[in-house]
């Protein structure tokens, strides 16, 4: 007999739980999880936030769709992440993640020069949501819309922190540019999962 409760087996992608994700960040050791983490489902136990690469290698080079989503790849082998679209149905032991860029052209060959990737996920009931670095996690953009597509939703934090005034803000990026959708597995229908992962000394000066 399966025990599963019916609506679970119905979700299209892990729990959304922002009370227990609020009490992730309060833990000095859980609160690097970061987008990339959270976007498998995972909490990651240390003191530096998981980087693209550093589960399997090295960490990512190059700010790029290619090169986040080969090192993406390398990370979860064993999982089979695949390429879908927006509009395609999933098998239910899978969900939907995207990955967007923010190459940060207006400042190219300056000091200043600071580009991100972010990763957004697809919850149980379908809408999205995201990590924010060590911020909360939260389902709205940066216009505090809820998020339906990811390619919709405005993912200009840089705009929203000049609109704020805020002279120092912990979301300092725009994300245009659209690396794509990806299948990954469910790693549980009940919650995230704690781990820890061994790394290498890398630069993990990022803002995810």
């Amino acid at each position: 007999m399966n025990s599963k409760p019916a609506e679970l087996e119905k979700c299209m992608g892990p729990l959304w739980q922002p009370k227990l994700w609020d009490e992730i960040n309060k833990e000095e050791y859980l609160k690097h999880t970061n987008c990339y983490s959270y976007a498998f489902n995972y909490i990651d136990y240390g003191e530096e936030k998981l980087q693209p690469g550093e589960i399997h290698g090295t960490k990512y080079k190059e700010t790029t769709c290619d090169e986040i989503i080969q090192k993406m790849e390398n990370d979860y082998v064993n999982d089979g992440v695949e390429k879908t679209s927006f509009k395609e149905t999933l098998p239910k032991d899978r969900y939907k993640i995207a990955l967007f860029i923010d190459p940060d052209k207006q400042r190219k060959n300056t000091k200043d020069h600071d580009q991100d990737y972010h990763f957004y996920r697809q919850d149980c009931s379908g809408a999205w949501s995201h990590k924010p670095g060590t911020n909360d996690a939260t389902n709205e953009d940066a216009s505090g819309n809820a998020i339906t597509n990811p390619e919709k939703a405005d993912r200009d934090y840089e705009n929203k922190c000049i609109q704020d005034g805020l002279e120092e803000c912990d979301e300092e990026h725009n994300y245009p540019e659209f690396c794509g959708y990806f299948s990954v597995p469910k790693n549980s229908l009940y919650g995230p999962v704690t781990r820890f992962v061994e790394r290498g000394d890398n630069d993990n000066d990022n803002d995810n």
